[in-house]
């Protein structure tokens, strides 16, 4: 636990260094701020398996808030990275809390783009769940508290709106073994993001 708020406390301080150093491209910028919310039900299997025909859900919901702040924007704004924060709630057969924080690259143009508002975005980053998470044992054997994140993102709005809806894919791992060889989970998810 320690540890993650070490990291947490890192991210703050580099985040607010870069914010003074490059205020007026920050100022002047639209819409760097989201917050998501969505709901999402723990599946079985490899990561490809929210997207098989094979799919086994199990009896685990996640409800997840995530604050997102877009740092820089790059190809004329096709091309963005963010720092997301989450917190999530489970409920049903799992009943734990879980933070994450994600370093994300967003990619926003598509030939489509005037008439369905359209993201795709891949992030990762630490995630630490406030007790063994039951479900991740069942499936694994065995997991740990903290773990590695990474999400995969398709959001799909209106053109020029403030609000999109999200496809997500949300994981936790041990990260090729840099917390363990054991745990973690794919929950497969949807929601709302709003734009500000």
């Amino acid at each position: 636990m320690e540890y993650f708020f070490i990291l947490i406390r890192k991210a703050c301080v580099f985040g607010l260094i870069f914010l003074i150093l490059d205020h007026s491209r920050f100022c002047a910028a639209e819409n760097r701020y989201s917050f998501t919310f969505y709901i999402g039900q723990i599946t079985h299997g490899e990561v490809a398996s929210p997207f098989s025909q094979n799919i086994r859900f199990l009896d685990g919901y996640i409800f997840v808030g995530a604050w997102a702040w877009t740092m820089r924007n790059f190809l004329n704004g096709a091309l963005s990275v963010e720092l997301e924060g989450q917190v999530g709630k489970y409920f049903n057969d799992q009943k734990n809390w879980e933070i994450n924080l994600a370093l994300a690259a967003r990619w926003r143009k598509f030939p489509w783009q005037e008439k369905i508002n359209t993201s795709v975005a891949w992030g990762i980053g630490p995630s630490y769940a406030s007790e063994v998470p039951p479900i991740e044992v069942g499936i694994n054997g065995a997991s740990r508290q903290m773990l590695i994140y990474w999400f995969a993102e398709a959001t799909l709005g209106p053109p020029k709106s403030s609000w999109s809806w999200v496809l997500r894919i949300h994981h936790r791992s041990p990260g090729f073994g840099l917390f363990g060889t054991e745990g973690g989970a794919n929950i497969l998810s949807s929601g709302l993001k709003f734009y500000f």
